[in-house]
């Protein structure tokens, strides 16, 4: 038991971030930006404010439309979903998954029961109705703690 060595926490997040660069390297020669944003479970959403609903859309190719789960709790959206794919060879199955998951922040309260979702041609598409009477939440751009997605 001599040759046992514990581990501190700074030399295990030391290898943590070693690791994750290695990965960032590997994936920046081999994949495309969309195969990399779906590898880090980013997808690419924009948030929109059009007339009295906030419309909220993002990039995720090849889904099954059934994984996609959309979810709305005070004034922030949260979608995740799953792209699966399998491969056939000479009796052998292979199956690979990929999620996602996204949260962001919504300029203002929804009617979290007339919430609409499509999905069509790799794009998932959500319309939040505004909830009668209020107004949507204006921030300054160093308060909105680095949140995923465009806001216009």
């Amino acid at each position: 038991m001599s040759d046992l060595h514990l581990w501190h926490r700074t030399e295990l997040g030391k290898l943590r971030q070693d690791m994750e660069e290695l990965f960032d390297s590997l994936v920046r020669d081999f994949c495309s930006p969309l195969d990399l944003r779906l590898l880090r479970c980013e997808p690419d959403v924009r948030v929109v404010n059009e007339g009295e609903a906030i419309v909220v859309t993002a990039l995720v190719p090849n889904l099954d439309p059934r994984s996609i789960k959309v979810s709305v709790s005070g004034n922030r959206l949260s979608i995740s979903g799953e792209r699966v794919e399998e491969d056939r060879d000479e009796g052998s199955l292979y199956i690979a998954r990929q999620g996602f998951a996204s949260s962001v922040r919504l300029s203002s309260a929804v009617d979290a029961d007339q919430v609409t979702a499509s999905y069509a041609g790799g794009m998932l598409r959500i319309v939040l109705p505004r909830l009668a009477g209020r107004t949507p939440v204006r921030k300054r751009a160093n308060e909105h703690n680095n949140e995923r997605g465009w806001h216009e």
